[in-house]
């Protein structure tokens, strides 16, 4: 039950995030503009959000669970490499980026920011649970 609550929260702050930084023109991608592509449906502005945190709210869920089993790795290293490696994975899809080193220079580091505290939220939860549990 606390994993599930821990998605939950994670994921509304990695919503509401994403909706301030879109809100002040951090990011210059839509969220939520993905749906779009999916014609067959009429979606609403609150909708499209809420599809976003239940997406985001499944992905944090199994990284909970995944963390939990990395015991060795410290807690602070781990969230910091899979935070990079997360976010620089979405914003290169998202921008359709060509893999080189002047692509970096596109990224934004408000939207890093945003995932590595909620890597950070799942990786020290994840141990904390782990911890409790297997004392």
């Amino acid at each position: 039950m606390h994993l599930f609550v821990t998605a939950l929260f994670t994921s509304f702050i990695v919503t509401v995030g994403l909706k301030g930084l879109h809100l002040f023109n951090f990011i210059k991608w839509h969220p939520v503009s993905f749906l779009k592509k999916l014609e067959w449906f009429e979606w609403t502005a609150f909708e499209r959000w809420v599809i976003l945190f239940l997406m985001i709210a499944i992905v944090a869920f199994l990284l909970l669970v995944v963390t939990q089993l990395l015991v060795m790795v410290p807690p602070f290293l781990l969230s910091l490499i899979l935070g990079i490696v997360m976010a620089s994975l979405l914003e290169w899809k998202i921008l359709n980026l060509p893999i080189e080193l002047s692509s970096l220079k596109k990224f934004s580091i408000p939207f890093f920011i945003v995932i590595l505290i909620a890597m950070r939220l799942i990786v020290e939860t994840a141990r904390y649970r782990t911890k409790t549990l297997f004392r």
